[in-house]
């Protein structure tokens, strides 16, 4: 089915295996400086997230999908691209995948863009499967090159121009394979994230080879509440 009729708001919620965003930006090399503001205590203090932070939670948990059109109303609003805008996200999210540690891991990521078609009953939403070799007399000329990892591309030029449309793109990470060895992913700035609730947060590997070699001793006094900190924090749960 290439077309679908979606209520509002979506009946799904931010959770652990679920998360809104509204914007597409995958590294913090996206991020300009408009996207970032200064606290009263003159710390800089992110006003956008880079998306690879929850890529990487969901890879070191359990999976999940990230929704990028949706607001924190769980309203369907679409991201405003053209074609070389699309192509464009794929490109920058295979070079994501290249910085993350150990390896790269494209091969558990997978994306559907839909189309979103607005309706006059604005209860509801008409979603419309994209398909990417069709080529759309609208369309701009395809781009040669697209310059990925940074803040600027070319096809940024043609944001909100007539042959734009308003898409809703799901990012599908699969869960770790329970018969592969467990490995801990590394985003491209060398953090590595676990989903928690329906936040990301941050698995501090220095403590965590600490705890390690500290459980691995043998501490007949050990408190008990100690004993079970350093046991939850050794298998992430």
């Amino acid at each position: 089915m290439n077309k679908a009729i979606i209520k509002l708001p979506l009946a799904i919620e931010e959770d652990v295996h679920n998360e809104f965003r509204m914007h597409t930006k995958l590294m913090l090399t996206e991020l300009g400086k408009f996207q970032s503001k200064q606290d009263k205590d003159g710390s800089i203090r992110r006003t956008l997230q880079p998306i690879s932070k929850t890529i990487c939670a969901f890879l070191n948990t359990d999976g999940g999908r990230l929704f990028l059109g949706v607001n924190d109303d769980k309203m369907i609003k679409g991201i405003t691209m053209s074609k070389n805008m699309i192509y464009h996200f794929f490109g920058s999210l295979r070079h994501m995948c290249e910085k993350f540690k150990p390896f790269s891991p494209i091969s558990r990521i997978k994306v559907s863009i839909l189309e979103v078609i607005p309706m006059e009953d604005k209860t509801k939403v008409k979603l419309k499967k994209v398909d990417m070799d069709k080529e759309d007399v609208h369309d701009f000329p395809k781009l040669a090159n697209h310059s990925v990892g940074g803040f600027f591309c070319d096809c940024f030029k043609e944001i909100n121009q007539a042959a734009t449309k308003q898409y809703l793109f799901i990012v599908q990470v699969a869960a770790p394979d329970a018969n592969s060895p467990t490995v801990i992913y590394q985003n491209e700035e060398g953090l590595a994230y676990r989903r928690r609730l329906a936040s990301n947060k941050c698995v501090y590997l220095d403590d965590l080879r600490r705890m390690m070699h500290e459980r691995n001793r043998v501490f007949v006094d050990l408190h008990e509440e100690v004993r079970h900190e350093i046991d939850r924090f050794i298998k992430f749960n």
